[in-house]
């Protein structure tokens, strides 16, 4: 059975540990942007209809899905939805349009 000093003298030391180790652990990381996407995203080239951004990404999802329904992998009327990587904004992607 453990004593009351045990109890306690464990739970500083257990939490003596957890804060010490606290600050060695980071989750995040900070990666500079490359001068092409930093350009795009602070003029806000990308809120346009009609980018090219847009359209390169549409048509390499396109590529990639028409690819896919050669090889059977997916059906003919399939659809794909695509997310811009700087604004955000989801596109539908078919193999006909």
């Amino acid at each position: 059975m453990l004593t009351r000093r045990q109890l306690l003298s464990t739970a500083i030391a257990g939490s003596a540990a957890f804060t010490a180790g606290a600050s060695a652990a980071q989750a995040f990381t900070e990666q500079k942007m490359p001068p092409d996407v930093a350009r795009d995203y602070l003029t806000g080239g990308c809120s346009a209809a009609g980018n090219a951004g847009h359209d390169a990404l549409i048509e390499k999802m396109r590529t990639f899905l028409k690819g896919e329904i050669a090889s059977g992998v997916k059906p003919a009327g399939a659809e794909e939805v695509v997310t811009c990587p700087l604004c955000g904004c989801r596109m539908v992607v078919t193999a006909d349009n």
